[in-house]
C-alpha cells in the first residue's frame, strides 16, 4: 500500500469519527455541518495542498502553508484528544456501571464537545508558542584526554528555513549565537527548505555566523529535497565549511570535525556517504566529532574511530504524543545523549521547525558543547 493511499484511508477516517462525533448526535443547522465539514476536510487536505506548493519562492504561499499546517494540526489534536476523552469517559462509565450510550446524550455531548474543542485550541496555542519562541540554549560539557584545549562548539540543525522565514528571525537568531563567541559553529542539516535563489536575503543574514576557527555545514534530507549539491556550492559561497564526506582539524584543540550527507537520502541523489575519506585527515590520538544528520551509525563508524557523533532530524518528535512513533523509526532514539554501540551520540531536538508550526513537550535548542582537556585520572586539566 502506498504512502498516499494509506495516509487517504486514515484521514477519511479521522474525518468521519471527528464530524460524526461533533454534529451527527446533534440538530444542528445544514451551515453548521458544512462549515465544521469544510473545516476537517481542509485541515486533513493540507499536506496535500502544501506539497503542491512546497516549491514555491512566494512568501505568501508559504504562509498560506504554514496557516494550513496549523489547520492540520489543530484537526489532528482534536482527533487525539476527543479519543482519549471518549475512552477515559467510556471507562468512567463501566466504573459507574453507566450505559455506553449516556456517551450520545445531546446535552452531555455538546458540553463535553465546546470543552474539548477549548482545551484543543489552548494546546495548539500553547505549542504555536513553543514553536516561534526563540530556542532555548541547552550547555553540556564534555571532557577528553584527546582534548588539547578548550573549546566551544555551537549546534544547530532543522531550522528548516523557507521563503516566509523573516530575514528579522534569522538575523536574532545570528546575534544570539555570535554572542556565545564559539570556537566553532556546526550546522547539522536541514537548515533550509528551499532552493538557494529563493532564499537569498535569508542566507545573506546566516552568512553572518561568526566563530573563531570555521562554520561547518553538512547536508540533511531537506538540503536534497531542494538540490543537495547546489546548497553545498551555496555554503561554500557564504565561507561555510562544506563537509561532505570530508574532515578539518579544529585549530590545536585536539579536536576533528567530519561531516557526511544525509545517510538517508545521499545515494538516492547519487553522492555517495564514505566514511573513510571523512576521517582521512584525522590523527590516532584526535578526538573525533562527526556530524552526520540522521541519528544511525554509518557503515564504518565505531568506537575506535569516532568520539562523538552529533545528529538531529527528530525534531525530539515535535508534538506530543506522537514523540512514540518518531523514536520507534529512529531506533529507539529521540533526543539527547546516547550510547550505541560505544560511541557517544548526540541528538538535537532542533533549533526551528517542520510542517506544523507547533512544538508540544519538543522544545527547540541551540546546543552548546564545551570541550576541555581530561588529565589521566579523569578529572578536567
Amino acid at each position: 500500500m502506498s504512502v498516499v493511499l494509506a495516509y487517504a484511508i486514515i484521514a477519511l477516517a479521522v474525518l468521519a469519527i471527528t464530524y460524526k462525533t461533533y454534529v451527527g448526535y446533534g440538530n444542528y443547522r445544514w451551515y453548521t455541518k458544512l462549515g465544521t465539514f469544510i473545516v476537517l476536510l481542509l485541515g486533513l487536505a493540507a499536506p496535500t495542498i502544501c506539497f503542491k506548493f512546497f516549491n514555491s519562492p512566494s512568501p505568501n504561499i508559504q504562509l498560506m502553508n504554514k496557516y494550513l499546517y496549523l489547520l492540520f494540526g489543530f484537526v489532528l489534536l482534536l482527533f487525539v484528544i476527543t479519543f482519549i476523552r471518549d475512552i477515559i469517559w467510556s471507562i468512567a462509565d463501566v466504573i459507574r456501571r453507566k450505559s455506553l450510550d449516556d456517551m450520545k446524550d445531546t446535552s452531555k455531548l455538546q458540553k463535553a464537545n465546546i470543552i474539548t474543542i477549548i482545551l484543543c485550541l489552548l494546546v495548539c496555542a500553547y505549542g504555536y508558542y513553543e514553536a516561534e519562541k526563540d530556542a532555548v540554549i541547552k550547555t553540556y560539557e564534555i571532557t577528553s584526554p584527546k582534548i588539547k584545549k578548550e573549546a566551544k562548539i555551537v549546534m544547530l540543525s532543522d531550522l528548516h528555513i523557507n521563503p516566509a522565514v523573516s530575514t528579522e528571525y534569522i538575523k536574532n537568531l545570528v546575534n544570539r549565537v555570535n554572542a556565545l563567541n564559539p570556537d566553532a559553529i556546526v550546522l547539522v542539516g536541514d537548515i533550509v527548505d528551499g532552493s538557494p535563489d529563493s532564499l537569498v536575503s535569508q542566507m545573506t543574514e546566516l552568512a553572518k555566523l561568526k566563530a573563531k576557527e570555521n562554520v561547518f555545514a553538512t547536508l540533511g534530507n531537506h538540503e536534497f529535497y531542494h538540490g543537495g549539491l547546489s546548497w553545498g556550492i551555496t555554503f561554500g559561497r557564504m565561507r561555510f565549511e562544506f563537509l561532505s564526506n570530508y574532515g578539518e582539524k579544529l585549530g590545536d584543540t585536539g579536536i576533528y570535525i567530519a561531516g557526511i550527507p544525509d545517510i538517508n537520502t545521499a545515494d538516492a541523489a547519487g553522492m555517495k556517504v564514505k566514511i573513510e575519506n571523512a576521517l582521512y585527515f584525522a590523527d590516532k590520538d584526535s578526538c573525533v566529532i562527526l556530524l552526520s544528520h540522521t541519528p544511525k551509525l554509518v557503515e564504518g563508524v565505531n568506537k575506535d574511530n569516532v568520539d562523538l557523533q552529533l545528529s538531529a532530524h527528530t525534531h525530539g518528535g515535535q508534538i506530543f504524543p506522537f514523540h512514540y512513533f518518531v523514536k520507534q523509526s529512529n531506533e529507539g532514539r529521540l533526543a539527547g545523549f546516547y550510547d550505541v554501540n560505544g560511541v557517544k551520540m548526540y541528538i538535537s531536538r532542533g533549533t526551528g521547525y517542520w510542517g506544523v508550526p507547533m512544538r508540544i513537550f519538543a522544545p527547540s535548542e541551540i546546543t552548546v558543547f564545551n570541550f576541555k582537556p581530561e588529565k589521566s585520572n579523569g578529572q578536567p586539566s
